[in-house]
């Protein structure tokens, strides 16, 4: 239909010079490689499903549903412009995805997010099982932001829920935040219920009651910020059905009834809690802890509250886990062999030991650079054995000639 016809209409949506009135229209409409731009807000009086390809630019406007506004299952949602997916009477979330029952599915169901779009609902991204029990072939890449609000019935927000029935970890939910996301949650930014793997690559995530509220899943923080301003709650007690606040950064629950495999990998990033711990892991039962894997390679912990509270079965487990970072409460019970801890003020930094052999002190290391004093002392015996040498070589050579 051309702008002519449409004068005066209540045009919502164009894609090239072919205009729409409902956004249903235009999807209905759009090419894999179409691209829909929104002229105007959308209200959708049901939840839009998205079981094609389907680009869509909202050219700084709404797309708003009472709730749970886009389906994703089976397709790809591509969201560009500045803009703004809204759950009015929040419950679900902005997007909610569902993935296929067969594991070689990939890219089965998939969201591309760009910077200046903003998801808002009581998640931002619903990640949710389908009739088996699985969700296969779901990719997530967040460039995006999330408002995560409290429900229509007061309960707290999850920036980003993975379902706890996923319990499968072949072809697994995928979900990458780049530097440019910001989540913010009256809840846990992340509630990591069912499995999935998340590669955090300079995100900042923020919640209240945590920043990552983790009870399966494998975390990978190469750099970024992970938050938590809410009041102390620990100890808590294990949940079967959601998780209890704690006002920690990273809230990891070991429980049996979910899958559990918890791995924590982190490069860089900020891991702060204003009022609780760093990071705090505890168990619901006997059968102990569900990480199976941990390494704090580096980043900043700060904590009003010491870095770590930690079960026991997780310290039987994980004994040694940190290899660089620095810390407000002294990590050295968690160094692995080979690093120490050096104290400057109320920081203490993890350095390898090799760095520092003669600065051992009470099982800190202190920050003197011993290594380069050692390469000098080597380099002036080098240079003093060479210079002797080329004496003697001279001396020998002249008794020659004069022979």
């Amino acid at each position: 239909m051309s702008l002519n016809v449409l004068a005066g209409s209540n045009i919502k949506a164009r894609i090239g010079n072919n205009f729409y009135e409902t956004l249903e229209e235009a999807i209905a409409a759009a090419s894999s490689t179409d691209v829909i731009t929104l002229t105007g807000d959308v209200s959708l009086s049901e939840t839009m499903e998205i079981k094609k390809t389907v680009n869509i630019n909202l050219n700084n406007h709404t797309i708003s549903a009472d709730s749970k506004v886009f389906l994703v299952e089976g397709g790809s949602l591509n969201l560009t412009g500045n803009g703004k997916i809204k759950e009015n009477k929040p419950y679900y979330g902005a997007i909610v995805m569902k993935g296929s029952s067969d594991p070689n599915d990939e890219d089965y169901s998939t969201i591309s997010v760009s910077e200046g779009v903003t998801l808002e609902g009581w998640s931002g991204i619903f990640i949710d099982h389908n009739d088996t029990n699985t969700a296969h072939g779901i990719l997530v890449n967040m460039n995006g932001d999330i408002n995560a609000v409290n429900d229509i019935e007061g309960g707290p927000g999850a920036g980003i829920y993975v379902n706890g029935n996923i319990k499968h970890d072949d072809n697994p939910p995928v979900i990458n935040l780049s530097d440019t996301v910001e989540i913010t949650s009256t809840g846990n930014g992340i509630y990591a219920a069912g499995y999935a793997i998340y590669n955090i690559n300079g995100a900042t995530i923020e919640g209240d009651e945590s920043g990552l509220g983790i009870k399966s899943g494998v975390f990978n923080v190469n750099s970024g910020n992970i938050l938590s301003n809410g009041a102390d709650e620990t100890p808590t007690t294990g949940n079967n059905n959601g998780i209890n606040a704690s006002g920690t950064a990273i809230q990891i629950e070991s429980n049996p009834g979910y899958f559990g495999k918890i791995e924590l990998d982190i490069d860089d990033g900020n891991i702060t809690s204003s009022n609780s711990y760093a990071i705090y892991e505890y168990t619901t039962s006997t059968s102990g802890t569900n990480v199976s894997d941990i390494n704090l390679k580096g980043g900043t912990y700060s904590s009003k509250k010491d870095n770590f509270n930690l079960s026991e079965s997780f310290k039987g487990n994980h004994p040694t886990f940190i290899s660089g970072g620095s810390y407000t409460s002294d990590p050295t019970p968690y160094l692995i062999t080979g690093y120490g801890s050096s104290k400057d003020g109320d920081v203490y930094e993890v350095i390898s030991s090799t760095m520092s052999v003669f600065g051992e002190t009470n099982g800190e290391y202190s920050n003197f650079p011993w290594g380069l004093v050692i390469g000098i002392i080597s380099l002036v015996i080098v240079s003093l054995i060479g210079f002797i040498n080329r004496d003697k070589i001279f001396n020998f050579l002249s008794n020659i000639r004069n022979r």
